[in-house]
C-alpha cells in the first residue's frame, strides 16, 4: 500500500460529542496531512470510533490517493468494515457510508492496531475535544485552524 492512514477518536459522554484525528503517512512514515475534527450528537465510544474512520476515508478521497491501509484502535469498526455482512448496529450506518466509499480507493486494507501504538492519536484526538480547536498540519509545513484556512480560501480562490 502506498499510504497510510491512521484514525482514534476522544468521546464526552456528559456533552455527547467526540473528536478524531486521522494522520496520513507515506510508505516512508512520513506525514503528509494531520487532521482533527469535532463531532456533536455522538451518542456512543462507538460511534465516535465510527466517525473517526469515516473522516479517514473522506481525507484519502480528498488527497486523491489510491492505494491506503486504514489503520485504528477499534476492532468494531475495523471488524465491521473488513465484513461483507450488512452491520445492523448503532454504527451500521457509518459503517456502510465507509463501504460504499471504500470502492473509490483501488485498493483499501482496514487493520487493527493496539491502543499503546496509537497513544499519539488519542492524545492529540483528547486535547481537540478539550480545546475544540479543528487543525491541519500539511507536510509538515504548517497547523491552520479551520477557520483561518477558509478566511483564506475565501479571499484568494484560486
Amino acid at each position: 500500500m502506498e499510504d497510510t492512514i491512521q484514525f482514534d477518536a476522544a468521546f464526552d459522554a456528559n456533552r455527547s460529542r467526540s473528536a478524531s484525528r486521522v494522520i496520513v503517512q507515506n510508505r516512508r512514515g512520513e506525514i503528509r496531512v494531520l487532521k482533527t475534527t469535532l463531532h456533536s450528537n455522538v451518542s456512543s465510544p462507538f460511534l465516535a470510533e465510527a466517525f473517526a474512520c469515516l473522516q479517514e476515508i473522506k481525507l484519502g478521497i480528498s488527497l486523491g490517493l489510491r492505494s491506503v491501509t486504514i489503520t485504528g484502535d477499534s476492532k468494531t469498526v475495523i471488524k465491521k468494515c473488513q465484513s461483507a455482512e450488512m452491520d445492523k448496529s448503532i454504527i451500521g450506518a457509518v459503517i456502510k457510508y465507509i463501504k460504499s466509499h471504500s470502492s473509490l480507493f483501488q485498493e483499501i486494507d482496514f487493520q487493527f492496531i493496539q491502543k499503546s501504538k496509537n497513544f499519539q492519536a488519542h492524545k492529540i484526538a483528547k486535547e481537540t475535544l478539550a480545546n475544540g480547536d479543528k487543525r491541519y498540519l500539511v507536510r509538515d509545513e504548517s497547523i491552520y485552524n479551520e477557520r483561518s484556512m477558509e478566511e483564506e480560501w475565501s479571499r484568494n480562490p484560486d
